[in-house]
């Protein structure tokens, strides 16, 4: 491609160059449109760290393979969303400060507005107790047309995905990976359910492995996307709670489950409803509800 004149191609392009965030594209998109950033990046030899999975490619070679990557997302009935669409969530943002120079979307759903959707997300080495509590909160959620997202995760978020679709919900499942990396593969089956009538996102281009970098991304993601955050279970260094972190600092509601005290899949709810005087316990979707949904107009008006 010589002409480039889609900022969404161009968009796409950049995110499969660089890692979301990326200081120095962040830096460039600030002062240059992303039309001119690609051709500092592959035309005048401007310095840019590319991602892992691409350094062993020429130079030559990376706007091809960059389109390429785009056109076969696009194909497949993916899309790449910008943040000059409606529907970009507000407030999406690294704990650098950097945001994401597009998403990748893919499945019938929209990417939901904040008012009516729910991020639940809890521990992979769950109960029985957690998954029933999560499982029964986001059926009733789905049921009276509430938006639940998680992430594709073991435990507590495939048991809220799974409720959601049985349910007949709308379920998101966001990813740290491509989506055509579906992770983990344990779940590829539900997560191929979930492209067929919610929606998967992810911040990574089509090719991207899940790091520990891009888990962050993903959780400011999941933070971001929604009315609120709740944590059904989560130990104390529990990354469900990073991303309950997130979602307050961001003003969003941090909501939790505070589980039996004997039990350590719930030392670290406990811990931080005790400390966080901005966190409400929750214990059933009424709960949830009650505390996302916006207040009734006044009368009269």
């Amino acid at each position: 491609m010589d002409t480039i004149d889609d900022e969404r191609i161009v968009r796409g392009m950049l995110s499969w160059l660089c890692e979301p965030g990326d200081a120095r594209l962040r830096q460039l998109l600030a002062q240059h449109t992303p039309i001119d950033v690609l051709d500092l990046l592959l035309r005048r030899g401007v310095s840019f760290v590319r991602r892992p999975e691409i350094r062993h490619l020429p130079l030559s070679r990376l706007r091809g393979e960059a389109a390429a990557a785009v056109e076969a997302a696009q194909r497949g009935g993916g899309r790449v969303v910008i943040p000059a669409d409606p529907d970009w969530p507000t407030g999406l943002r690294h704990r650098d400060g950097g945001e994401p120079v597009c998403l990748w979307a893919l499945g019938p759903a929209p990417i939901p507005p904040q008012a009516g959707s729910v991020t639940i997300v809890g521990s992979r080495a769950s109960s029985s107790y957690g998954n029933h509590v999560a499982a029964d909160m986001a059926a009733e959620l789905a049921a009276t047309d509430w938006t639940v997202v998680s992430s594709g995760g073991l435990g507590i978020d495939g048991a809220v995905l799974r409720a959601t679709l049985a349910a007949g919900g709308r379920a998101v499942a966001v990813l740290p990976c491509g989506l055509d990396r579906l992770h983990p593969h344990q779940h590829r089956a539900l997560l191929e359910r979930v492209a067929e009538t919610g929606l998967l996102l992810s911040a990574q281009p089509p090719g991207a492995e899940p790091t520990l970098a891009r888990m962050a991304a993903h959780r400011a993601l999941l933070a971001a996307l929604t009315a609120g955050t709740v944590v059904v279970e989560a130990s104390t260094r529990s990354a469900a709670l990073q991303t309950l972190r997130q979602a307050l600092d961001l003003g969003r509601a941090g909501l939790v489950v505070p589980g039996p005290v004997t039990s350590v899949l719930s030392a670290g709810c406990l811990e931080v409803l005790r400390t966080d005087a901005r966190v409400r316990p929750v214990g059933c979707a009424g709960h949830i509800v009650a505390d996302l949904a916006p207040p009734p107009a006044p009368p009269g008006r």
